[in-house]
């Protein structure tokens, strides 16, 4: 007579997940100086919008899991959200074998092992599908704060710029600027 007997088989999976998402643009500026000396405007602009200068040059600003680079001489503007998390996730499986006929008891054991992880496995890649999503939706929250402040930077650094060149050709006479219409007017004498 055969005996059925119960196997169970507890598994458990930790692992640091992330999530990351990232976007590359370029600013649009007029080119009224040479590139170094309109770069020189945009760096001290970004700067006084809170972003650091870093040894190769561009200009970083992090804000939690978003971090914005641009890069002043070319207008490069890269944008990166990232979130991680540690998985940790357990999981049972259970499965029965006879003591006179079938598989043995480890042959069970293993394929209720193998079902087990991958499982686990399965359940790993949906929390990073989740990861992934949030650094989406970061990234899309950051973008639309961010678009509005680097135009308005990008007007200031064009302004500034019209004012240098205009200085340049000859004696100002009168500037008249509307901030809220984002128009500038100088009258230059040559």
């Amino acid at each position: 007579m055969s005996r059925a007997y119960r196997i169970r088989v507890k598994e458990s999976l930790a692992r640091d997940i992330r999530g990351e998402d990232c976007i590359e643009t370029r600013l649009d500026i007029i080119e009224v100086l040479p590139p170094e000396q309109t770069a020189e405007l945009l760096a001290a602009e970004l700067k006084r919008r809170g972003f650091e200068e870093q040894e190769d040059g561009t200009l970083v600003r992090r804000d939690g899991d978003v971090t914005v680079v641009v890069d002043p001489c070319g207008g490069k503007v890269t944008v990166r959200a990232e979130t991680e998390d540690r998985a940790e996730i357990e999981g049972t499986r259970e499965g029965f074998g006879y003591n006179d006929v079938g598989p043995t008891r480890r042959a069970i054991e293993e394929r209720l092992g193998k079902e087990l992880r991958a499982d686990l496995e399965k359940r790993v890649g949906e929390h990073e599908e989740k990861l992934q999503r949030a650094a989406t939706g970061k990234l899309e929250e950051a973008l639309q704060e961010l678009q509005p402040e680097l135009r308005d930077a990008v007007e200031r650094v064009t302004a500034e710029a019209l004012k240098q060149k205009a200085a340049q050709l000859g004696q100002i006479k009168e500037i008249t600027e509307d901030p809220e219409a984002g128009s500038l007017t100088i009258k230059v004498e040559v």
